[in-house]
């Protein structure tokens, strides 16, 4: 029995050592946070903010315009990581018209100049066909793609006629560049999790969520029930 007992113990032992040296070290640090600065040192791996519950950034739409990215997040509109504007429409694409960047939601026109300053909102007051599914460039002149027809324009915007052409360059969705997307994910979520914050996680067994808490409350028992056991087969010896 003794010996069946000093096998578990060793099996047990060894388990618990490695964890035991896991809050020895995690606990040194927490408590030479402030010197060792870890609430301003951040870490933002993928794998790490999704156990946090920050996925990764996924616009409703992006499109490249004039080497600019374009993007939509509910109703905030961003050129690259900067907030644009807010629309309560679907940002469907857009294109570069001179000195103009012109962007397209179902039921209007988003005016800005090159630099992504924000000009006007033609709609159907303006004389906008609607309700628009895209739009392109047909020899430098704009054109739209309604549910009814196709309609080009020119420079001004100020006159559209129903008309069917071959050949449109269309606006279509791009990826999010990864220089963005991490500029969008600071933007959103912050620089991250502070390595305070991580170490503090590990060592209360919260970074596993409720199975690292339960996970910490069986080592304590292993923990207690080896002092114990450990406890006693010394008394027995002693006898």
């Amino acid at each position: 029995m003794n010996r069946k007992l000093r096998s578990f113990h060793r099996v047990i032992g060894a388990i618990l050592a490695s964890f035991l040296l896991m809050f020895a070290i995690t606990g040194i640090a927490l408590n030479h946070s402030s010197q060792l600065k870890l609430d301003k040192r951040y870490v933002s791996w993928d794998w790490l903010m999704s156990q946090y519950g920050i996925g990764e950034v996924k616009p409703d739409a992006a499109f490249l315009i004039d080497n600019k990215i374009f993007s939509q997040f509910g109703n905030q509109l961003f050129l690259d990581a900067t907030p644009l504007i807010h629309t309560e429409r679907p940002l469907l694409g857009g294109i570069t018209l001179e000195d103009l960047i012109v962007l397209t939601t179902d039921d209007a026109l988003i005016l800005l100049t090159r630099e992504g300053e924000f000009i006007e909102k033609m709609g159907a007051e303006a004389g906008i066909p609607a309700p628009i599914q895209n739009i392109g460039l047909y020899h430098g002149e704009p054109v739209l793609q309604t549910r009814q027809s196709m309609w080009r324009s020119n420079f001004m915007l100020d006159k559209w006629e129903p008309i069917s052409l071959q050949g449109v360059s269309w606006s279509v969705p791009h990826p999010l560049p990864q220089s963005v997307n991490t500029e969008l994910k600071q933007f959103f979520y912050g620089k991250g999790i502070s390595i305070q914050q991580l170490l503090l996680d590990i060592h209360n067994g919260h970074i596993l969520g409720p199975l690292g808490i339960w996970l910490i409350d069986v080592l304590s028992v292993l923990i207690i029930f080896l002092s114990l056991s450990g406890l006693w087969m010394w008394g027995r010896r002693l006898g």
